[in-house]
C-alpha cells in the first residue's frame, strides 16, 4: 500500500466535503495536519440538536500503518459543553436509554471535556478506490448528523432539568 498517496486520497475527500459544506452555507474549515499526520474537517452544525444550538462535528481518519487492512473514519459531535452537576445523574440514564435505540454509534458524556458527545467510528478495507472511500464519508457523515437532530434534542432537556430520563424513556418508546 502506498501510504502517501492515502494521505492525498484522503485530504482530496475531505477537503471536497469541506467544499460542499461551505457551498450549503455551513461554516467548514479542515486543519493543517497534525503530528500524526491527520487533518480534521471541523464543522459548525447550527441547529442540528435544538433551535438555537450550535454543534461542532469533527471528521477525520485515524492514522494507517503500511500493514493494516482497515482504515477508521470518525465522525465525533459535540452537541454541548457544559454538565450540569445538578442534572448529571439524569443525564447518565438518558443517555444509556437513547443508546439502546441508536443503530449506529453512542452518545456520551466527556466527564473531562464536561461534553456530551455522539461518536461513532466506521471502518472499511484501507484497499477500497477513492470514490468508494468518498461515498462512504460522506454517507457516514449523514448518518450522524440525522442521529443527532433524532436523538439530542432529548439530552439537551435532561441537561437543563426539563426532561428527566423516564420521560426520555417513554417518549423513545411510543415510537417503536
Amino acid at each position: 500500500m502506498d501510504l502517501k498517496k492515502l494521505y492525498e486520497d484522503r485530504h482530496e475527500i475531505l477537503s471536497d466535503m469541506e467544499k460542499e459544506f461551505t457551498k450549503e452555507l455551513v461554516p467548514a474549515k479542515l486543519t493543517d495536519k497534525d503530528q500524526y499526520n491527520v487533518e480534521v474537517l471541523a464543522v459548525i452544525l447550527e441547529e442540528v440538536a435544538v433551535d438555537g444550538l450550535t454543534s461542532t462535528g469533527e471528521f477525520f481518519f485515524l492514522p494507517s500503518n503500511e500493514e493494516d487492512e482497515l482504515q477508521f473514519f470518525v465522525n465525533l459531535v459535540t452537541i454541548s459543553e457544559e454538565l450540569p452537576q445538578e442534572t448529571l445523574t439524569e443525564l447518565c440514564a438518558a443517555v444509556a436509554i437513547i443508546n439502546t435505540y441508536v443503530t449506529t454509534g453512542a452518545f456520551a458524556l466527556d466527564l473531562s471535556a464536561k461534553s456530551l458527545i455522539f461518536k461513532h467510528v466506521y471502518e472499511m478495507p484501507i484497499g477500497l478506490p477513492k470514490k468508494s472511500v468518498a461515498d462512504f464519508v460522506d454517507m457516514s457523515m449523514g448518518i450522524t448528523i440525522q442521529l443527532v437532530q433524532e436523538f439530542a434534542y432529548y439530552l439537551i432537556e435532561v441537561k437543563e432539568g426539563t426532561r428527566n430520563a423516564e420521560s426520555v424513556l417513554r417518549a423513545l418508546a411510543v415510537t417503536e
